[in-house]
């Protein structure tokens, strides 16, 4: 690597445009000596100060100015004063000695008079520090021997012993180590300052974190509890609500069914009652039953007077019988009429009794209908029994299921019997055993149930132990006219006997005598009689088929009037069972609305309640006891700040932040320690390789300047310095376990300072002993001008023949020797000529005669520096032709 080309442009005194132009390789690895002459005062050392710049140079001491603003070209009389400085190494990167994958390097610094600066590499920026590593690896050193300025031979011998550690390590190759190393130390004071920063801040939050955790803890559990809460509520009211509002419900239903079947039954009731006004308002007692009454009359009238006839003709007869002697004719005769008589009578007593036993019978029919009617109703009882045993089951429902059984046993046994005397005692078990049910039934709609059987089952039995009478009454009245026809009718057939023997005498005893006009007339009254008879017998059949029709419309009569009263006792009936169910609904509403106010109130949502399958939960009891240890549980704990739980997320990501940054900065402060004792046994390696080949090269090229003489360069290692031999084990060995975090920060920065100001080459300083031949002087400050100059010049030449740099610019170092010792630094450079590029800024002709390009320096102008230039080659080619 070496310099290609130098641009300054408004630095210093060169404030227009200036390019040099150096040698590359002259051939067996020969670099070449660029010389820069010219008079004093024409601008020679600011190409020294422009390239110390460009290499990062902060002094402005160094730089021979005050202020930043004063390397920017000022101006002349005729010339403005610039802007900007600004100065770039064209550097050749061919081998690769700087770490960038480019054959050249161009470093630019540039600077405005504003103050902004920056600088660049192959015209991107970058920073200070990147330039100083990216030098210190091409074995580049700003400060001391790359460029070596007027002055600064001489007084590097005056420096004190530190000021030669750092040249040394630079001169040793190390510098970008210790590069490396001063920024990890100055990482390592950083981190164990925010290390501190940060355990004081955790310090500071954790008291507070602690108390937040604490009651967080208890909004936690206080939520858990609300949460359980929530749920055992909305279970327990969802259970309540669902058992009201199907209470409610079913009622509602139930009345509506109710309400559909009176209304059904008055419907009924209606057309029962417009069928009756109907009957009431038929005229059966019309003209024709008038006209029959009359005709009936008057025929019995005429009855009654042939009948006197018959009776004065008959005495007539008898007493002329019994005058004539033929008293058992006349016996006949009066008994022929009482038989005839008393079958007539007989025979209209049956007809009598007969149409009573039909209309009876009719009534038996109605009666047993409505027996059979009763019937079907106690057998649906008995279903609705059967159902209501069905549905009820698991423990504590047997002796409700065995009571169930026997009741309905009852009920079959109170349908199939007929025994008034069995019907009552039937019903007086069945009241029993409904009686023991409503006390087992506890409550609830099984004990509802219960009470609406008892009630409709004494309704039917009542009614069925009053048709059951009717129909007992009915029929015995049946059977006793059954018997009394069945008598009559055997009467009726000894009587016809009787008045058949009577008739045949008479017959015999008429032929025998001849009763006369009497008799004939007798005869005749008889005809007419029989006439009459059955002209009254056919009105009196008119009249008896108008009376059993008139019976039968009041048997219709009554039958609806009958069922008129069992509609109107069932619409009663019913009007009582809507009236409690209306006040069993208005009553489970009152308690669903009392309900619903106090979910809104204890829970809050309704909607969820409604919507919530209620699960299987303990008794009442238990879930209320649940939720009041619950609730006193909440009180307990009291009332919490919700916002307190933002304000621990808060201090807990805070702390959580801080402990992570804790966590990294000490893996960061393990990390960089590690790099620090890494780099610094590269440091002490390479250093004391570097160091001993340094030394030996000294002594060479002392003896070379001065012809003889002795020279060395003595390593001062810290523990040899008076100060340090008490702090080194307070710095370094002392542990920090169990000191407080100030004490641990305070001995962590005392053991950093103690690390940058002794690197890890254990040095303190670098002593130099040089011996001129014939003399015993020792120390350096003893020397003369010249002997220090060539001291110093050796040692540089040293540092430069071990650990060469990609070049060397060096501003009027031999202005203090003589002729010969010119001589032989100008032999010494040409030989470390092909080590490194040489760029020498002299007066000296033996340095200028070894050059292998020479420039020139002037000023024509007043203030600004213009350059010429000459390559000697050429010029000795163009001499010899």
């Amino acid at each position: 690597m070496y310099l290609e080309k130098l641009e300054i442009q408004g630095f210093k005194s060169f404030a227009n445009k200036n390019t040099l132009i150096f040698p590359g390789l002259l051939g067996k690895d020969q670099r070449g000596i660029t010389s820069i002459v010219g008079p004093n005062g024409s601008g020679k050392s600011n190409i020294a100060d422009a390239v110390r710049w460009a290499l990062g140079e902060q002094s402005m001491k160094t730089l021979r100015g005050k202020k930043s603003q004063d390397i920017i070209f000022a101006g002349t009389d005729k010339k403005g004063k610039l802007s900007m400085a600004e100065v770039s190494l064209y550097l050749n990167n061919e081998d690769h000695q700087a770490p960038l994958d480019y054959n050249q390097v161009i470093l630019t610094r540039r600077i405005y008079r504003d103050g902004a600066s920056e600088y660049l590499v192959n015209n991107s920026r970058v920073r200070l520090a990147d330039v100083q590593i990216l030098l210190a690896k091409a074995n580049f050193g700003q400060k001391t021997y790359s460029v070596i300025g007027q002055g600064m031979v001489e007084g590097f011998l005056n420096t004190t012993l530190a000021e030669r550690k750092e040249f040394f390590d630079e001169a040793t190759g190390v510098k970008q180590f210790q590069i490396k190393r001063d920024d990890s130390l100055n990482k390592l004071i950083s981190s164990y300052e925010n290390l501190n920063q940060a355990g004081m801040l955790m310090a500071e939050i954790e008291p507070r974190l602690k108390s937040l955790t604490r009651q967080v803890n208890k909004l936690k559990k206080r939520g858990e509890i609300t949460a359980e809460l929530k749920q055992l509520e909305s279970n327990y009211y969802s259970r309540l609500w669902h058992d009201l509002n199907d209470k409610f419900s079913s009622s509602n239903k139930q009345l509506l069914k109710l309400e559909k079947i009176k209304q059904e039954k008055i419907k009924k009731s209606d057309q029962l009652n417009r069928e009756l006004g109907l009957l009431e308002k038929q005229n059966l007692a019309g003209e024709e039953f008038t006209a029959w009454q009359k005709d009936l009359s008057q025929l019995q009238n005429q009855k009654e007077i042939l009948n006197k006839q018959a009776a004065k003709l008959e005495a007539e007869l008898e007493v002329k019988l019994e005058a004539s002697g033929q008293f058992d004719l006349s016996w006949l005769i009066s008994k022929s009429g009482e038989l005839a008589q008393e079958i007539k009578n007989n025979e209209e007593e049956t007809l009598g009794l007969e149409n009573n036993i039909g209309q009876e019978k009719k009534i038996l029919a109605g009666l047993n209908a409505d027996r059979d009617s009763i019937n079907a109703r106690i057998n649906k009882l008995n279903q609705e029994l059967l159902r209501h045993s069905s549905s009820l089951g698991g423990a504590g429902m047997g002796r409700i299921n065995q009571e169930l059984a026997e009741l309905r046993k009852y009920l079959l046994e109170a349908g199939a019997s007929d025994s008034l005397a069995d019907i009552k005692i039937i019903i007086q078990r069945i009241e029993k055993k409904i009686n023991t049910l409503l006390e087992i039934s506890g409550g609830g709609a099984v004990k509802e149930n219960l009470a609406e059987l008892q009630r409709n089952l004494m309704a039917l039995t009542q009614e069925k132990e009053t048709i059951t009478n009717k129909l007992n009454e009915s029929n015995f009245r049946v059977s006793a006219r059954s018997e009394r026809v069945k008598l009559i009718k055997e009467r009726k057939k000894g009587l016809e006997h009787e008045l058949n023997g009577i008739n045949n005498k008479l017959k015999h005893n008429q032929g025998a005598d001849n009763l006369g006009d009497k008799e004939k007339e007798r005869a005749r009254l008889k005809n007419h009689l029989a006439e009459l008879a059955e002209k009254i017998n056919g009105l009196k059949e008119k009249l008896n088929s108008f009376n059993a029709r008139e019976n039968e419309q009041k048997i219709k009569l009554f039958a609806l009037q009958k069922n008129l009263q069992a509609l109107q006792a069932e619409i009663n009936d019913l009007n009582n069972q809507l009236n409690e169910l209306k006040i069993n609904s208005a009553r489970y509403e009152t308690r669903l609305e009392d309900l619903e106010i106090e979910i809104r109130n204890n829970y809050g949502n309704l909607r969820d309640v409604k919507d919530k399958k209620p699960d299987c939960l303990a008794g009442e009891p238990e879930a209320m006891e649940k939720i009041s240890s619950l609730k006193r549980q909440i009180e307990q704990i009291g009332g919490i700040d919700p916002e307190i739980e933002k304000e621990y997320g808060e201090t807990k990501e805070r702390f959580d932040y801080l402990d992570g940054q804790t966590h990294d900065l000490n893996g960061a402060i393990s990390s960089l320690e590690k790099i620090i004792k890494e780099l610094d046994g590269v440091i002490k390696e390479k250093f004391d390789e570097k160091f001993k080949t340094i030394s030996a090269k000294f002594e060479e090229y002392f003896k070379i300047l001065f012809n003889g003489g002795q020279a060395k360069i003595v390593k001062i290692l810290t523990e040899d310095l008076p100060e340090n031999k008490t702090n080194e084990e307070n710095e370094t060995g002392e542990s920090s376990a169990g000191q407080p975090l100030e004490d641990k920060f305070a001995n962590n920065l005392k053991r950093i300072k103690y690390l940058q100001k002794y690197n890890a080459t254990g040095l303190a300083g670098i002593e130099i002993l040089a011996t001129p031949p014939g003399k015993k002087i020792r120390n350096i400050s003893m020397l003369s001008g010249g002997e220090r100059a060539l001291t110093a010049i050796g040692l540089i030449c040293a540092i430069i023949s071990c650990n060469p740099a990609p070049f060397v610019m060096l501003d009027e170092v031999d202005a203090s020797l003589d002729e010969a010792n010119s001589e032989r630094l100008a032999k010494i450079l040409d030989d470390l000529s092909h080590k490194t590029q040489f760029i020498v800024i002299t007066h000296n002709r033996a340095s200028m005669r070894r050059a292998n390009i020479i420039y020139g320096v002037t000023m024509e102008e007043n203030g600004v520096s213009k350059l010429l230039s000459i390559k000697l080659e050429e010029a000795d080619k163009a001499v010899r032709k």
